[in-house]
């Protein structure tokens, strides 16, 4: 009975220690199924919705960059290559699946199993593996309009040169082992040569890569094959009724972008009438001179590595641009347009500060596994992007500047030696046109310029000259002082603000301080030590003073002007305010020493009033100071992108003035006097313009320039070296065609170191008026 009752007990004991171990387990179970459907469900299921959702992406093409006429100067050259595995291509996948499929399917048995059992039952999925291969094929050849022969043809020529490639490194390398073998001292036995074997016989790279099976495939083939490509199906090896394995529609295939981005008009091949040059230049003959390099400064190129800053600039632009934002923005939020491994992005010019418009979005192709729904969002091609500038008319202004045509060329003719600047150096330098009415930059050249070639080759040749400096664009980013072409505007300024009345004359003295005959003189004193009043027989006046260019008259007019008077003037006409072009750094301008406007005394003012001192502008800024005379007081900010344009803005100054101004620059090119009307050549004077039908204003100016040294031993005992100096060589003229009483164009050259503004610049000038009216503008 008592063993009967502690029998009972225990088992009692035993029962509830189940229940409890029951209970724990179901709740731990209740507690899991609760965290996964409550806490993390919604997780879950997003997740197993994604594993549900393919998606696929479909490249893009940058927009392309024209010019004024229409033009195209950059386009990607759409190509795509079809690509497959190299374990495709020989018959690898094949075995590896149907491997795998086998493993899975007779999981059970698979350990029991000998290497000959394991073998008929790989051998037995094979074909079906095989099979797929085939149909794979066939859909290749469907698509892409290449015949099953020359695919099966292209697949052999590929398995051929990577068995011998294959054959000639595994040989190599078994040579290398083998001796390093006996320069160890082993001895080289049958295991050895084995073992060496081995390891030479390993796979090559060629034999883990993908491999071009249709090249170039249109545009149409391309995205129909990206809409399958990495798309899965249910393959059954074994027969119908057998398990699935899920495998891709196109095993190992891929599409891949293989386009380029191209500059058709990057070369250019223009004709120079010689019959038109000055003096010793003049030929009878029409000179085709090739230009390369065209525009690139302007339109910038492409490099293929990515940046952090890249993304980041991206970020920013989309998060304050709600429009481009929701355009760009893909499935799950994800933006269509973002860099990824192996793009490309723009570098300098149009191409990088434009970067987020010519950029295109990628199209999405959306399917879901379960229900083989398909949504397509097709790419879009990024925006076009149009120029005011005219690349014919760039390409004729930068062969006018090939040393080869010889006025890029320091010549006998050109006045003072420089000893920095020989006989038969070559000059650099820019050019700028701009149209009045619009503020079109119509051109804008630089040289030495450089190709996109060398960019890619040889990029540390771009920046290493510190004379050729061919990466810089000298149109808007180099600091020059202005020298004389501020006359005009200083005139003008003076008569707005009271300094001077509009009929008022100044004595040119040679010399503005009186004893003292070196200081604040005049270029004719200097060279000739005479004065203005005796050449033209009274004092000038404010046109005379600016034809024959009279420094006392306008060191004169810096004086009265003062700081503050000087200040405004430059600031009125352009200086200092950034244009924002988009082709590349820029340099503003400055007034005053390390550009602090504060500190301009009235020494500074003096020289100021004659484009000297503590001053520096670009050839941008001459172009557009001139284009505001034009215009009478009206100020259009420079473009190069056509379309994007800013309200003009008059400023308030005397148009008595402005016309007193165009009468003095008439005078500066037309009068005999007018140190912008001639050059002396051996057998007599030369007119420097003579372009049939054209009216022309200008003006001459010669800058007293900073020199360039190096330092050969970097601050040791050595003496720095002086490489150039001298004076930089300007000329700005305004044309239009005969019987129009308005300027309609502005061309403002600079030479750097070449000396006379009217002798160097002058006929460069000629010679873009003449390029203007070969383009239709004049």
């Amino acid at each position: 009975m008592a063993r009967s009752v502690r029998q009972s007990r225990r088992f009692v004991i035993r029962m509830l220690v189940i229940a409890a171990a029951v209970g724990t387990g179901g709740a731990l179970l209740l507690g899991q199924l609760w965290r996964l459907t409550v806490l993390e469900g919604e997780a879950l299921l997003a997740d197993a919705d994604r594993r549900l959702t393919r998606v696929v992406w479909l490249p893009t093409t940058r927009g392309r960059i024209l010019d004024r006429k229409g033009r195209v100067l950059a386009e990607d050259r759409p190509a795509f290559d079809l690509t497959i595995d190299y374990s495709v291509l020989a018959g690898e996948w094949a075995v590896k699946r149907a491997g795998r499929y086998a493993r899975q399917v007779h999981a059970a048995q698979w350990g029991r199993l000998s290497g000959d059992e394991r073998g008929q039952l790989i051998d037995r999925y094979i074909p079906a593996y095989a099979a797929h291969v085939e149909s794979m094929w066939s859909s290749i050849a469907l698509t892409s309009g290449v015949s099953g022969e020359t695919l099966m043809r292209r697949q052999d020529e590929i398995l051929d040169r990577v068995a011998r490639t294959h054959r000639v490194i595994s040989s190599a390398r078994k040579q290398q082992l083998l001796d390093a073998a006996l320069a160890r001292g082993e001895e080289i036995t049958t295991e050895v040569e084995r073992r060496v074997g081995q390891v030479a016989g390993q796979a090559i790279r060629e034999q883990r890569d993908q491999h071009v099976i249709v090249p170039r495939m249109s545009e149409a083939a391309a995205f129909e094959m990206m809409r399958v490509v990495g798309e899965l199906m249910r393959l059954h090896p074994g027969g119908s009724g057998s398990p699935a394995d899920e495998v891709e529609r196109l095993p190992g295939v891929s599409v891949v972008d293989a386009g380029a981005r191209e500059y058709p008009l990057e070369r250019i091949e223009v004709e120079v009438d010689l019959s038109t040059l000055p003096g010793p230049l003049k030929r009878s003959e029409v000179r085709r001179v090739q230009v390369d390099g065209v525009g690139v400064h302007v339109v910038g190129s492409m490099r293929d590595n990515l940046f952090k800053e890249d993304a980041e600039r991206r970020a920013a632009a989309l998060r304050s641009n709600e429009t481009i934002r929701a355009a760009a923005l893909g499935p799950g939020g994800i933006d269509r347009g973002e860099y990824r491994a192996g793009d490309a992005v723009g570098r300098g010019g149009i191409e990088e500060s434009r970067e987020l418009l010519l950029r295109g979005l990628r199209g999405v192709v959306t399917s879901r596994i379960d229900t083989e729904e398909r949504v397509i969002a097709p790419p879009s091609q990024g925006r076009d992007v149009s120029l005011a500038i005219d690349i014919q008319l760039q390409a004729r202004i930068q062969a006018i500047m090939d040393p080869s045509v010889g006025l890029a060329i320091a010549q006998p003719w050109h006045g003072d030696e420089n000893p920095t600047v020989p006989v038969g150096t070559h000059l650099h330098g820019a050019v700028v046109v701009l149209d009045v009415d619009t503020g079109d930059v119509l051109s804008m050249v630089s040289t030495p310029t450089y190709t996109r070639a060398r960019m890619r080759e040889d990029p540390g040749s771009i920046f290493r000259d510190p004379i050729g400096v061919s990466w810089l664009n000298r149109c808007i980013a180099r600091p020059y002082p202005p020298g004389s072409i501020v006359k005009a505007f200083v005139y003008v300024g003076a008569v707005t603000r009271g300094n001077l009345g509009i009929s008022q004359r100044i004595s040119c003295t040679g010399h503005l301080l009186a004893g003292k005959p070196d200081m604040y003189r005049c270029w004719i004193y200097k060279r000739f030590g005479s004065t203005h009043d005796a050449s033209l027989g009274h004092a000038p006046s404010g046109r005379e003073a600016l034809a024959v260019s009279c420094n006392i008259f306008f060191y004169t007019l810096g004086q009265r002007l003062g700081a503050d008077g000087i200040r405004w003037v430059y600031k009125a006409f352009g200086l200092g305010t950034p244009f924002g072009l988009g082709v590349g750094q820029e340099f503003n301008g400055f007034l005053g020493i390390n550009g602090d406007e504060s500190n301009i005394q009235i020494g500074d003012a003096i020289f100021m009033g004659m484009g000297q001192g503590p001053v520096a502008w670009t050839p941008m800024h001459a172009a557009h100071s001139y284009a505001i005379l034009a215009r009478s007081g009206v100020v259009i900010p420079p473009r190069i992108v056509l379309g994007e344009t800013a309200s003009p803005v008059e400023i308030d100054v005397d148009q008595r003035a402005i016309e007193e101004a165009l009468l003095g620059l008439d005078g500066s090119v037309n009068a005999s006097n007018g140190t912008g009307h001639s050059i002396a050549f051996e057998n007599g004077r030369e007119k420097i313009f003579n372009v049939p039908g054209v009216t022309v204003w200008g003006k001459t100016g010669t800058a007293d320039a900073p020199a360039i040294t190096v330092d050969p031993d970097g601050g040791g005992p050595e003496r720095a070296v002086t490489l150039r100096s001298g004076d930089h060589s300007w000329f700005v003229v305004m044309a239009a065609p005969k019987g129009e009483e308005r300027p309609r164009y502005v061309v403002a050259v600079l030479m750097e170191y070449a000396g006379s503004g009217g002798k160097v610049s002058g006929p460069i000038a000629n010679q873009v008026l003449h390029a203007l009216r070969a383009e239709g503008y004049l």
